[in-house]
């Protein structure tokens, strides 16, 4: 009777694996269609950007996007280290959206530093509901994880979600509002669970502040960014909150060549003046032992 007990729990436990396994496949396989991955470099130092469409650039050739640039100053300034810049940017991300495809995008590449460069849409003063779901999502996984230890288990998460499911909506729908896609508070609270998820990797948090928007925008866009300089300062309270590394790439640009028709997202110009922010911001800020961090990592 022992001995089948026995075999009915390993039997058990071996299905309940296999479950997690296939949930993280799907999961993984659902957030590569969002972006594919890129191929994994293990001799390099590797440094993940985890940010929007700044840093994905979708309308410029891949080349011209801030990490790509980032990566060629690096191989430039030590040729003698190999360097993997890898762009996990996606157009369109708040921090409640990177939360979910974290594992894919950051963790996979057992990466040494994660610039954490998000916000601009989290002050967008828009409503969506899937941002509601994932921001409900993020505290119940953490808040279970937290008091259970269950909450980052995928097959966890699916049964929690079968028998209490999250609201269903119209994610698509993009409507006015009076607030932020993402609640101050929500937003902070998602940036520290970056810098200490980075940490766990284990990694060098590196925030990155948000980029500048033209004065030249319209009258109902500046008002959808009406929130932006208190989403930056939350930045750089987090940062210093958290004793990590901040980047600020926020000071206005010389003239308007350096955005897009929108005022929001950037030339070529405007990505490549955001390298030179981040490379100055890389030598300036990043130490171990007051070394530079990128010669002694």
């Amino acid at each position: 009777m022992t001995s089948k007990l026995l075999y009915l729990l390993f039997g058990l436990i071996l299905s309940l694996l296999g479950l997690e396994i296939t949930l993280r496949r799907r999961t993984a396989a659902r957030i590569s269609a969002i972006r594919p991955p890129a191929p994994l470099d293990v001799h390099a130092t590797r440094i993940v950007v985890l940010g929007d469409s700044i840093a994905h650039a979708p309308d410029l050739p891949a080349e011209q996007a801030w990490p790509a640039q980032l990566e060629i100053q690096l191989r430039e300034a030590y040729p003698n280290r190999p360097w993997q810049v890898i762009n996990a940017g996606v157009s369109g991300n708040t921090t409640a959206d990177a939360y979910v495809r974290f594992d894919q995008h950051v963790r996979a590449y057992h990466p040494h530093l994660v610039f954490i460069a998000l916000g601009l849409n989290d002050c967008r003063q828009v409503y969506r509901a899937i941002d509601q779901r994932r921001i409900s999502s993020f505290f119940r996984n953490e808040n279970f994880a937290e008091t259970y230890g269950l909450g980052r288990s995928y097959l966890f998460r699916a049964i929690l979600n079968r028998f209490a499911p999250l609201p269903v909506a119209d994610y698509t729908m993009e409507q006015e509002a009076k607030g932020p896609r993402v609640p101050p508070e929500t937003f902070t609270s998602l940036l520290i669970w970056f810098v200490n998820a980075s940490k766990r990797l284990p990694a060098q948090p590196v925030l990155i502040s948000l980029t500048p928007v033209s004065e030249n925008i319209t009258p109902s866009r500046r008002q959808e960014f009406a929130h932006w300089s208190d989403y930056n300062t939350l930045v750089g309270q987090t940062a210093r909150r958290s004793q990590v590394p901040l980047i600020d790439v926020s000071q206005p640009f010389p003239d308007v060549q350096h955005w897009a028709d929108d005022g929001v997202h950037l030339t070529a110009a405007g990505e490549a003046e955001i390298t030179q922010r981040v490379w100055t911001g890389l030598q300036q800020s990043l130490t171990i032992n007051n070394q530079p961090l990128i010669i002694n990592h």
